[in-house]
């Protein structure tokens, strides 16, 4: 085994931590909502294609009965409108609504805010060096755990 310096190892790890204490904001009440709407809303944000309950539930992994809840409640709160389709009557397409786009915006800009002002201090060119290495470091770590 190496030789290593495990007091210098802790306070690395402490570096660590604290750095993605940082980066990491809390939820508050205003920020509140559950990953799989918050997904869901993105997705349909991003798309460019209209979405149905069932491509949703593709892209998304989870069963239709789950994204139909999902849908409803977001319909309910006036992020998204379902559109019925008009060539299979049994069918409708989903979409975001300016409300959810506002609220998926506002939730972004908060959690995304610290990584934003640390892109802005660093600069681009160091930024994406320390994401290169952060990804580097991510994919050696996982190696080592398929290894054990």
């Amino acid at each position: 085994m190496e030789n290593i310096d495990w007091v210098y190892m802790v306070e690395k790890m402490q570096d660590i931590r604290l750095f993605s204490r940082l980066l990491i904001r809390r939820s508050s009440k205003q920020y509140e909502m559950p990953s799989q709407h918050l997904e869901l809303l993105s997705q349909l944000a991003v798309s460019k294609e209209n979405m149905t309950p069932m491509s949703l539930s593709k892209s998304m992994g989870l069963n239709k009965t789950i994204i139909s809840r999902i849908i409803d409640t977001l319909n309910k709160s006036g992020y998204l409108i379902k559109t019925r389709d008009e060539d299979d009557k049994r069918s409708y397409f989903v979409s975001i609504t300016e409300l959810g786009r506002e609220q998926i915006d506002d939730i972004y800009k908060h959690y995304l805010g610290p990584i934003y002002d640390l892109r802005r201090k660093l600069g681009d060119k160091e930024f994406y060096e320390l994401i290169s290495l952060i990804e580097k470091a991510n994919t050696k770590i996982l190696e080592g755990e398929r290894e054990r």
